[in-house]
Order: C-alpha cells, then sequence, then structure tokens
C-alpha cells in the first residue's frame, strides 16, 4: 500500500488517525469507506485522535493501542513513524507526521 492511503504524496501524516484507521479495514475489505458503520461504534474517533496528537510542545507522542472495529482486529503504533495494522497485517509503511508547522518523525 502506498503513503497516500496514511498521508500526502509528500508522505507527511495529514488526516486524523481515526479517518486512517476506517480507510485501512476499507482497504482490507476492498469496499469504499462509506460503506462500512461509523468507527463511533466500536471506539471514540475524537479520543483516537487526541491519543496520536503532538505534544503540547509539538513534539510526537509515541504509543500503541489496540481495539476491535467491526469485526477486525486493529493496532495503531507511534514510535518511528504511523503504523497501522488490520488483523495483524501491516496497511502501510511508517510514514512522518506533521508537528506545530514542522516535521518530525514519529
Amino acid at each position: 500500500m502506498s503513503d497516500a492511503f496514511i498521508g500526502s504524496t509528500d508522505s507527511e501524516f495529514d488526516e486524523s488517525v481515526s479517518i486512517a484507521v476506517v480507510t485501512a479495514v476499507a482497504t482490507r475489505r476492498d469496499v469504499s469507506p462509506t460503506e462500512l458503520p461509523p468507527l463511533y461504534e466500536w471506539i471514540d474517533p475524537d479520543a483516537l485522535d487526541a491519543l496520536f496528537k503532538p505534544t503540547r510542545r509539538g513534539g510526537p507522542r509515541r504509543g500503541q493501542l489496540e481495539f476491535t472495529y467491526d469485526g477486525h482486529d486493529i493496532a495503531v503504533e507511534c514510535g518511528d513513524g504511523l503504523e497501522i495494522a488490520v488483523d495483524g497485517t501491516p496497511m502501510a509503511e511508517p510514514v512522518s507526521v506533521q508537528t506545530s508547522g514542522r516535521q518530525a518523525t514519529r
């Protein structure tokens, strides 16, 4: 899968983690994201996005979260890059994330 799945063509993360999760599951199922049930039925999308937002000082956050979405095991990890796995399969290469006007690698 290409970096466009997670972010823009310049490989900077420029969409929410919650949207990236829905896109990953849709890609795994080979359907449109609009064909999936709302993510909020399994997890609060705002809370998911907040977990991986940059710190108050603009630095990257690190961590991992696992949950189930519509029968799929989802793993989101921010380390050296943002990684999303669906049912144990990585859905994209780690990508850099944009933080407070400058690029930081997570």
